[in-house]
């Protein structure tokens, strides 16, 4: 499904944390909104999930206006950085839970669950409790309880910042794995630059709540729209050197660089 965000802002009294943010996730798209913390990021999010409400514009969903509709009506799931399971709940119960709460029928619960955590691989572990899973486990009843509701799109807030550098390598490949085959349109908040160009199919670079750059990783990484992408992106990040361009020649001090230009600036950049 398609989400569509139109010039979209949110203020916290006076100020101003999203700035006319404006985009569209394909249907089966991997988007992901990258930036540090305080770029407005998780913001964005919390606003298409209908957990922050929106100052300014609007946001569709499949084609319909969600912009003032409650969270339940909007068709989405959404995995925490926290996971957010039920420590007195068996696995099985946690993932079962939005099909309790929809009244769905015990038999049709079980079998639903059985097969979806078939999919992520931890259909042993369903009689469990969240404190006698690892990180890792947990992370995959998390994204377990999110699919069992079958959702229009995934939401995804730094769901793997709580796992150690091997084991978020691992529940990378097994998100993008899960995604190319669900196929469902998924938005995936993170402020780590290696996740973004790893799972994105294309990154939302978002800078003091305004929006950078739209692309695909490659060519954020290529070609990037301006100085602050391409300071942010690469480890290490771009080197850059502040003088002037004199008739297509870059001067800092008293070295001079061709570039192949006839431009003559007062103030120029080079990386």
């Amino acid at each position: 499904m398609t989400v569509v965000l139109d010039a979209v802002s949110k203020s916290f009294g006076s100020v101003k944390v999203l700035h006319e943010l404006s985009l569209e996730v394909q249907d089966g798209e991997f988007l992901v909104l990258l930036g540090a913390s305080g770029s407005g990021k998780s913001t964005a999010l919390r606003m298409i999930a209908g957990l922050e409400t929106v100052s300014e514009g609007r946001i569709s969903i499949s084609g319909q206006d969600v912009t003032d509709a409650l969270p339940k009506n909007r068709d989405v799931a959404m995995v925490f950085q926290s996971y957010a399971l039920y420590p007195h709940k068996t696995v099985a119960e946690n993932i079962g839970y939005p099909l309790k709460i929809r009244r769905m029928n015990r038999a049709e619960i079980e079998t639903q669950v059985h097969e979806v955590a078939a999919q992520v691989r931890i259909d042993e572990l369903l009689e469990r409790f969240p404190r006698e899973l690892s990180g890792g486990q947990r992370q995959r009843v998390a994204l377990a309880r999110a699919m069992v509701r079958r959702p229009s799109v995934f939401l995804m807030d730094e769901p793997l910042s709580n796992l150690d550098a091997k084991l978020r390598g691992h529940m990378r490949a097994e998100l993008k794995h899960m995604q190319h085959e669900l196929g469902i349109t998924t938005i995936y908040v993170t402020h780590d630059q290696v996740e973004a160009m790893t799972l994105a199919h294309r990154v939302a670079l978002l800078e003091g709540g305004r929006l950078q750059q739209l692309a695909a990783p490659k060519t954020i990484y290529e070609d990037p729209e301006n100085l602050f992408v391409a300071q942010f992106i690469g480890s290490p990040p771009m080197n850059v050197a502040h003088g002037r361009l004199d008739a297509g020649t870059f001067v800092i001090g008293e070295d001079r660089v061709a570039t192949g230009g006839t431009e003559t600036v007062a103030n120029a950049v080079i990386g």
